[in-house]
């Protein structure tokens, strides 16, 4: 084999192990949060942490942080750089006596509160003008927040909002402006807009670059509900069927190269149409694999009635059903699945009926088969999403660390991965690899030759690296 040697890795593991805990604080690395929406009207929104073990821990937030809570309907939540943020649609719920925030910035091992921001952005009077969406993290500085009006940057050390990103925004009322999921690929942002499309932000300038609009089918405008990314890289738009916020979809996706921006439509088979949720916002039951080169989405069988999961496996162009709920009598509750993103298995939020207090949380392989199920007590918690840790430190589909992924990889081979032991690393001529974590981080620096060179990763904590050589960078999983 040529240039084939071994190479002895010597990680600072120090950067990569937990920080130092007081010895009464928690440490919810290892699990599951559930984020809840809970019910509006009565209480602010909550989050839930399930153990490796499989137990609930109820109401962290508010265990933790006594005579605090989260904002009013909850819908999304991620953690980029051990940090969790929290966006919420207000501030309070109407019939909540605690003041949350739209945004909760806590530490993501012990779930400390860091700061609560109650208003996204302003009118002269001190009124909200922005109810929270989602949140992507750009680089260790900063992040965005997109809300009902336009996409705001948010300082990640001082922890304040700037002015809205102009063109993001307007005054049309709430379906008109809104803006939903992101992505982050280096300093470019990719955020969805109900009505203008996709828009194409530069992050390093704050300003908005282009909007690719939703296709035009005769005379059907198409909006667009969701954007993720996939392990090639390339950039997937669930697609509406219309921009009124109804829910409705048609049966194609829209791929988007996140560097020429040219887009191809991938036709569904009939009846798999992604739905969306601008009507009541939501982040959408629509992601992709960290691990596989795939996408997953529940049916479009109405905002209480969907129980499938369909996959679409972008290497081989293979669609499928992966799962359905209605075999175990339970149906899939509003955007409550996501794919871990070390395990590459489903965790997906479940409830009884409409109005009924019984949910429970299952976890499904990546190839449909049940593995376990997670009751949990009676109460109205209307489930907005999983948040994994640790997890996509690089926001909703990867790709925010700074560090451009590869998408071609013509010159840098990368395999088996994920790895367990021996991991190979093919490069062209003599050269220096470099391996980051996912917060862009250098971790060591590895003297290659041209040819096959095999590297020890026996020894590394598990979690998600990128692997420099040659202008190309590969992610990879250690098991």
């Amino acid at each position: 084999m040529k240039g084939k040697f071994t190479l002895a890795l010597a990680f600072a593991f120090g950067a990569l192990m937990p920080a130092a805990f007081a010895a009464d604080e928690p440490d919810y690395s290892e699990g599951v949060y559930i984020l809840n929406e809970d019910w509006f009207g009565h209480q602010n929104s909550t989050i839930n942490y399930l153990s490796p073990e499989g137990e609930w821990e109820y109401r962290v937030f508010q265990k933790v942080n006594p005579g605090m809570e989260i904002g009013g309907t909850s819908q999304y939540g991620v953690i980029f750089n051990d940090t969790l943020y929290i966006i919420s649609k207000q501030a309070q719920d109407p019939a909540a006596s605690v003041m949350g925030g739209r945004i909760t910035v806590c530490d993501a091992r012990t779930m400390k509160c860091i700061k609560q921001i109650a208003n996204i952005a302003e009118d002269d009077s001190g009124n909200s003008i922005a109810d929270g969406r989602a949140f992507v993290g750009v680089n260790p500085h900063k992040g965005y927040v997109s809300t009902s009006n336009g996409i705001y940057p948010f300082d990640l050390d001082r922890l304040e909002v700037g002015g809205i990103i102009e063109g993001t925004g307007g005054d049309g009322g709430l379906y008109a402006v809104q803006c939903g999921t992101m992505v982050a690929v280096g300093d470019t942002v990719f955020a969805v807009h109900q009505k203008a499309g996709l828009m194409v932000i530069d992050a390093a300038q704050d300003t908005l670059i282009t909007t690719l609009a939703a296709p035009l089918d005769g005379t059907s405008q198409r909006g667009y509900g969701s954007v993720v990314r996939s392990l090639d890289g390339a950039l997937w738009l669930s697609v509406a069927a219309d921009v009124s916020g109804s829910g409705s979809s048609v049966d194609y996706l829209v791929r988007v190269d996140a560097r020429t921006l040219d887009t191809v439509r991938v036709a569904l088979p009939e009846g798999y149409g992604v739905p969306n949720s601008w009507y009541a916002w939501t982040a959408d039951g629509f992601c992709a694999s960290q691990r596989e080169n795939r996408l997953y989405w529940k049916n479009n069988g109405g905002w209480f009635a969907s129980t499938k999961i369909y996959y679409y496996d972008i290497d081989t162009e293979e669609f499928g059903e992966l799962f359905d709920t209605q075999s175990i009598g339970w149906n899939i509750y509003g955007a409550g699945f996501r794919v871990h993103p070390v395990t590459d298995e489903l965790y997906c939020s479940l409830y009884q009926e409409f109005m009924s207090q019984s949910y429970q949380t299952v976890r499904i392989s990546n190839r449909g088969e049940l593995l376990d199920s997670y009751e949990m007590i009676d109460n109205c918690w209307f489930p907005a999403m999983p948040v994994f840790f640790p997890a996509e430190e690089a926001g909703e589909g990867g790709g925010t660390t700074g560090v451009e992924l590869a998408v071609d990889g013509a010159g840098l081979g990368v395999w088996p991965n994920p790895v367990e032991g021996v991991m190979y690393i093919r490069v062209d001529t003599d050269c220096v690899a470099e391996v980051y974590s996912l917060t862009g981080a250098l971790l060591t620096a590895l003297h290659l030759t041209s040819g096959e060179n095999a590297v020890d990763a026996a020894s590394w904590k598990p979690g998600i690296y990128i692997v420099c050589a040659g202008g190309e960078a590969v992610k990879v999983i250690k098991k």
